[in-house]
């Protein structure tokens, strides 16, 4: 690891100046003395030629930083060649990486282009929420393809007939909840015939007359679907016969709780009415007779029996003013007061399309939308369904849902140009808040100023102290750590009694408070690996054995000494149930989780008929399955791969395949040690984190991951270069926080601008 530590050092351009004997080193004479017998003319194993020139500088740097992680890792010249004394090989490494610090830089610009990308569900419920401050689920969507481990990329997000349907349906259900039609001057009124209520059956209780009658004790019960939280009037039809010292009383419930007690005093039907606030949903309402009486030997025939009787229940709002949500007031502001219904319709238009399409609309987009509500205000509809018809089409709209990035006019094939501010602003807003730009991005787009380096850089700052930018963790966070296939995970109920979707949840959780620590209080990024505190619920704490937290929900703590290990992402039971198989831990899964998140080095897929052990029924212990991976590597197609893999996993073995700490297995005492193939000697989770935190690779990595979660597609190589370089010189400095890396993908020049013929 030391040696990969070094070899990033070269690429980011990290490192002390060259001495005297290492800027001498010829690299070209290197290549010939000990590359070229295997990569030349007559023999060019990987199909590698070393003698044929790069006529391409980007191709020239990629293959030469390529080459010098190879020979500094030690793989190359191979143990059977004409090996290099290590002076000569660190002379080779330290040369290519003054010739990267200094041609990097002059490399022309490449920034290729995106392909249009879709809004996956969460990035649609984002947009809800902070377009209309509806909050939605998003389970009957498809499920989102990933690439690269992200749901943002144009490349791997498809579009079908399904996703049309459903994007449809819900657009329409949220023009239905934004244009709601409500006016409290005329509320909406549902009346509900006593004769088709339920009725709770007594001695004597029956319906005739297109009346219940409750000769006895009785109920009746109605469910009403409330809309909103909201005032409503109850009212109630009802007359009785009356009898005894007292009138006919009837008692009003909701759910169980009373509401009011009426006296029906009269034998001709009257009203009876209580106004209340009144929750959302479906609420059962209950109307009871309370005071049955019954004296045949009275001589006043009239007075003899007291009865109550029904017509109706009438439920009448809401009476108040629906709240407008502060998400919304864009919206309301789009709605004129004067003109005729065609020319609000127009005016609604216009203002929908600038902010939902995060660009102002042609002319002809307007006209179009506006005339498919025209054509219900002809036929006599209200304002307000044709105004529901242009949201629902405008939310259905591929401008809508998908982001594209449109050249402004005067583009020539061939050329780089400025993204246009409002692409720009798009960029920025679904990067960060994983969501539409708001009105500041928008105007700062409309004036041309986003591009403008003095408004970028404050722009991204007020954007990452925003708390949508929380997103960051719930969104890359997620995908980036895996934290997301938590949902996925089953473990054998047998072995692992207890692992619920609650505990599912306080997991995940636990690691996104910890992102958002880093973020938040601008820690270093490599706290993400290693640091002394955690956040834990009282259901984590329990299965952590840690002190409950004194306040209900998450509390942050310092780790006590004797759980130090857990402070950074690899202590988390999320991360380690993750990389488990359902019945037991997996080193190898591990391993491959650090080498593809934490250092950028995925391994190749495993050769046809090498992807599974032989005897894996027999793994009962970390032993026994220390005993088999050590056979798997005797193959030489899996050694290259298994012996970074194994040596990284090996030191988790002592956290079970739910993230339990464990001493022993059945086994005996888990031998959690792992060697390196430059040497180093890993010894349990404390020395893994202290091997990965001053490896560089972490932060190389991390920056990469932002960058293709940002712009929606792989890094080529030119991009490799590029962000390897920005790093190399941020990481002068030390210290390197999430703003400083969002801020070095915000400046690249791929992030800023496009090619016009689409290089990729």
């Amino acid at each position: 690891m030391r040696l990969r530590h070094a070899v990033i050092s070269l690429v980011v351009g990290a490192g002390a100046p060259l001495s005297a004997q290492q800027s001498a080193v010829d690299p070209d004479a290197f290549v010939r003395a000990h590359c070229v017998q295997c990569h030349g003319t007559d023999a060019n194993k990987g199909k590698l030629d070393l003698t044929q020139a790069e006529s391409d500088p980007t191709a020239s740097l990629w293959r030469w930083r390529r080459l010098a992680e190879r020979v500094q890792a030690g793989e190359m010249p191979p143990p059977d060649a004409d090996l290099p004394a290590p002076a000569e090989r660190t002379a080779f490494v330290a040369a290519i990486a003054a010739k990267l610090r200094a041609e990097v830089p002059a490399l022309p610009i490449n920034p290729g282009r995106v392909t249009v990308r879709r809004l996956s569900r969460s990035q649609w419920a984002n947009c809800m929420r902070d377009l209309f401050g509806l909050e939605l689920s998003t389970a009957s969507f498809p499920v989102d393809d990933l690439g690269y481990g992200f749901d943002t990329i144009g490349d791997a997000l498809t579009f079908s007939t399904l996703h049309l349907e459903t994007y449809l349906a819900a657009a329409g259900e949220v023009a239905a909840l934004v244009l709601h039609g409500e006016d409290p001057t005329q509320p909406t009124q549902r009346r509900f015939e006593a004769e088709a209520m339920e009725l709770t059956e007594g001695p004597s209780v029956g319906r005739y007359d297109e009346l219940a009658h409750l000769n006895t004790r009785g109920t009746l019960l109605q469910e009403v679907h409330l809309p909103r939280d909201g005032v409503y009037r109850l009212r109630i039809l009802a007359g009785a016969d009356q009898a005894g010292d007292e009138p006919a009383k009837m008692g009003l419930q909701l759910d169980g709780r009373g509401l009011d007690t009426f006296d029906v005093e009269e034998r001709r039907l009257l009203p009876f009415e209580l106004t209340a606030p009144l929750l959302a949903g479906r609420r059962r309402f209950e109307l009871t007779f309370l005071n049955d009486f019954y004296a045949p030997e009275n001589p006043d025939p009239t007075r003899r029996d007291r009865n109550l009787w029904i017509d109706a229940l009438v439920v009448i709002g809401p009476l108040d003013a629906r709240p407008v949500p502060m998400e919304q007031r864009w919206l309301q502001a789009g709605l004129p007061t004067r003109g005729d219904d065609a020319t609000k319709l127009r005016a609604f238009t216009v203002a929908l399309l600038a902010k939902l399409w995060r660009r102002p609309p042609s002319d002809d987009e307007v006209a179009r939308l506006t005339k498919a509500g025209q054509v219900l205000l002809r036929a006599g509809e209200r304002l307000v369904l044709a105004q529901r018809l242009v949201l629902q089409a405008a939310l259905a709209s591929p401008h809508f849902l998908f982001r594209g990035e449109m050249l402004t006019a005067g583009a020539t094939t061939g050329s780089v140009v400025p993204l246009s501010g409002w692409a720009l602003a798009t960029r920025l807003s679904f990067f960060l808040w994983a969501s539409a730009p708001d009105d500041r991005l928008l105007e700062l787009a409309r004036r041309g100023k986003l591009g403008e380096r003095s408004t970028l850089l404050p722009e991204v700052e007020r954007l990452l102290a925003d708390p949508r930018a929380d997103r960051l963790a719930s969104e890359f966070a997620a995908m980036w750590l895996e934290l997301r296939s938590l949902g996925d995970r089953t473990p054998d109920p047998a072995r692992f009694p207890g692992f619920d979707d609650e505990l599912r949840a306080s997991m995940r959780r636990e690691t996104e408070l910890l992102f958002l620590a880093v973020l938040r209080e601008r820690r270093d990024v490599r706290e993400l690996l290693d640091c002394d505190f955690t956040h834990v619920d009282a259901r984590l704490a329990a299965f952590y054995g840690l002190p409950a937290p004194p306040t209900p929900g998450f509390s942050r703590i310092e780790l006590p000494p004797s759980h130090r290990e857990r402070g950074g992402v690899l202590g988390h039971a999320s991360v380690l149930a993750v990389t488990s198989n359902p019945t037991r831990t997996s080193p190898v899964k591990r391993g491959k989780w650090i080498l593809e998140n934490l250092l950028g080095q995925a391994p190749p897929p495993p050769p046809p008929g090498n992807d599974s052990l032989a005897n894996e029924g027999r793994v009962d212990s970390s032993k026994s399955f220390r005993e088999q991976l050590g056979q798997h590597r005797e193959r030489a197609a899996c050694a290259a791969c298994h012996v970074r893999m194994d040596a990284l996993g090996f030191t988790l073995e002592r956290y079970d395949a739910i993230g339990r700490h464990r001493e022993a297995d059945a086994g005996g005492v888990i031998d959690c040690s792992g060697q390196l193939p430059d040497g180093t000697l890993l010894l349990g989770l404390p020395s893994l984190k202290a091997t990965l935190r001053a490896d560089a690779a972490f932060v190389q990595t991390l920056a990469q991951k932002l960058f293709v979660y940002a712009l929606g597609r792989d890094l080529r190589p030119v991009d490799h270069l590029r962000l390897a370089h920005a790093v190399g010189e941020r990481l002068q400095g030390g210290r390197v926080t999430l703003a400083d890396l969002v801020l070095l993908v915000v400046q690249d020049d791929a992030f800023l601008s496009r090619s016009v013929e689409g290089a990729r």
